[in-house]
């Protein structure tokens, strides 16, 4: 219990500093509003307690930037966090990452986003190595239900940001409100890297700009393991 009490400490202390607006796993497209902060984090519980935190600023015209801290991993059973610097199979971690994205406005309800997010492992006194994410996204709104979403994108990942696996795929994501405060997600991130996941979950808007999600990871590949999330995201 007091493990748990301290990693609750770690997590909500030292990373207020995590890519990009998520559903789970898929960036949302929806860029910051020009001079706010924007805040997310995740927790993913299975057999560690992962922590992903990101932070971004709008800068106007459909752009933002932003930093994130991935993968900070802590093992209950070894009592302490983990990192990868050298096992290619899996993604290095934790990261240190640099984001930003661009939004070009098709039409009222439809847009084009182009983001990226890039950075190193953490620990700068080894050799450093890089890792990458690209991606394309289309983000239409209000599709036959008023305020849903929904994404569809490719994207592009480095080994040492996805792990072993393919480096090109495709993802889709969707956001459905059942009542104003309750909304449902579903996800899904094609291939057979550290990304290739199935997520679904609710989402629940206690105030406008502070939803709380909760969802399961369910694997798109056997080498990854289900796990349940949780994300606060903070934009107001």
């Amino acid at each position: 219990m007091k493990q748990t009490v301290l990693l609750c400490i770690a997590i909500f202390s030292c990373n207020i500093a995590y890519g990009q607006q998520n559903f789970i796993n898929v960036p949302s497209s929806e860029v910051t509003k020009a001079h706010k902060l924007f805040f997310q984090q995740q927790i993913n519980i299975n057999e560690l307690i992962q922590s992903n935190t990101t932070i971004d600023y709008g800068l106007g015209k459909g752009f933002e930037i932003g930093a994130n801290v991935l993968g900070l991993n802590f093992s209950e059973k070894k009592a302490s966090f983990l990192n990868n610097d050298s096992n290619d199979v899996d993604p290095y971690n934790p990261l240190v990452i640099l984001n930003g994205l661009k939004e070009f406005g098709i039409s009222e309800r439809i847009k084009l986003a182009v983001g990226a997010q890039s950075g190193i492992n953490y620990n700068f006194n080894k050799r450093k190595a890089y890792a990458t994410l690209v991606y394309f996204n289309l983000l239409v709104e209000d599709l036959l239900i008023h305020n849903s979403k929904l994404v569809l994108g490719t994207y592009y990942n480095s080994k040492h940001y996805g792990g072993s696996g393919n480096r090109v795929g495709i993802w889709l994501a969707t956001e459905v409100p059942i009542s104003q405060k309750l909304h449902l997600m579903a996800e899904s991130v094609l291939g057979n890297n550290s990304l290739a996941y199935t997520s679904v979950g609710i989402i629940y808007y206690p105030l406008k700009w502070m939803p709380l999600t909760f969802g399961m990871q369910i694997p798109n590949t056997k080498k990854n393991s289900y796990s349940l999330v949780i994300e606060l995201t903070i934009c107001p």
